[in-house]
């Protein structure tokens, strides 16, 4: 016994000197809610868009894999807003910084999307507006990858849907029927509606190669610290064209962008149309056993496209 003991050197002891497998294991949950109301200009880029209602909810256990690959194969992305600074734009495919068609390293590798057990989510008072979220088998295309994740698709809003930013959202599950994941109550708020608006001198400032967008701002056009993601896309004939553009810009009311400097970006130069895509975002956090600071998304996203011809 004293031999076993004296043979621990400080070296043996330091965490750096851990091996993969050895390292404490990487736990990553999140709960998306997605609304999308009916675009009121849907007519114009002859697509019938319908209101959109999505839901998903993963909780990742991870070994040997980095973060990074793993956010990119179980669709976990990190926000725009954490890695585009305010009033800047990128091509929308380089926010996918890592290599999805293989795992790096040789440690062993494990990814399980533990199970939750029944998951239903509530939106507003209304009883009808209570939803249980499906599970679903992930796909069996990796040996490290198994489990469960969470996949709600409806084309119906809410009834008591507000616009005012007052609509709660719960989450409750029942847990795993092992250890895995305890129970968890998770509770957010649907943002304030945006309505996006394109006025009259907006379309002129087309003319002068300016993007000009007013919305409702967080702080009604007050300074805020909020953030808006715009996504951009050109559109010929109803089609896209080109590469998508991820905007961050402040969420003040309105932005101004260069048209010249989004198409050095990838918007489509021969585009007729611009379709733009706004996000706003409200997180929040939650503790699920280990799965401690897990995140809770509700997203509300608005569309419009506007003519550049």
């Amino acid at each position: 016994m004293a031999t076993g003991v004296g043979g621990c050197t400080g070296e043996d002891l330091d965490p750096a000197h851990a091996t993969e497998s050895e390292a404490e294991p990487l736990r990553l949950g999140r709960v998306h809610v997605l609304l999308e109301p009916e675009a009121d200009q849907a007519d114009q880029a002859d697509v019938d868009y319908v209101d959109a209602l999505e839901i998903t909810a993963r909780f990742a256990f991870v070994r040997g894999l980095d973060e990074d690959f793993v956010r990119a194969r179980i669709d976990m992305p990190v926000l725009p807003t954490e890695v585009i600074e305010p009033s800047h734009c990128v091509a929308s495919d380089t926010l996918a910084t890592v290599d999805v068609l293989g795992a790096p390293g040789t440690e062993p590798q494990e990814l399980h999307l533990v199970d939750a057990g029944e998951l239903r989510l509530q939106i507003g008072d209304e009883p009808e507006d209570s939803f249980e979220v499906p599970v679903s088998l992930v796909p069996d295309l990796l040996p490290y990858m198994t489990g469960f994740e969470y996949l709600y698709y409806g084309d119906q809003l809410p009834s008591a849907l507000s616009d005012d930013g007052s609509t709660a959202v719960v989450v409750e599950a029942r847990g795993s029927q092992t250890e895995e994941l305890p129970p968890f109550h998770a509770e957010g708020v649907v943002p304030l509606a945006m309505q996006m608006v394109v006025t009259e001198a907006d379309l002129r400032e087309l003319g002068r190669g300016a993007l000009v967008l007013h919305w409702i701002g967080a702080e009604s056009g007050t300074e805020s610290d909020e953030l808006v993601t715009l996504r951009l896309v050109g559109q010929r004939r109803g089609e896209p064209v080109g590469g998508e553009l991820t905007c961050v810009v402040s969420d003040v009311g309105e932005t101004r962008l260069v048209l010249d400097n989004l198409r050095t970006l990838g918007l489509a130069p021969n585009a007729d149309s611009l379709r733009v895509t706004a996000s706003r975002l409200q997180v929040s956090q939650f503790d699920a056993g280990d799965f401690v600071g897990s995140e809770m998304f509700v997203e509300r996203r608005e569309r419009l496209v506007l003519p550049l011809r």
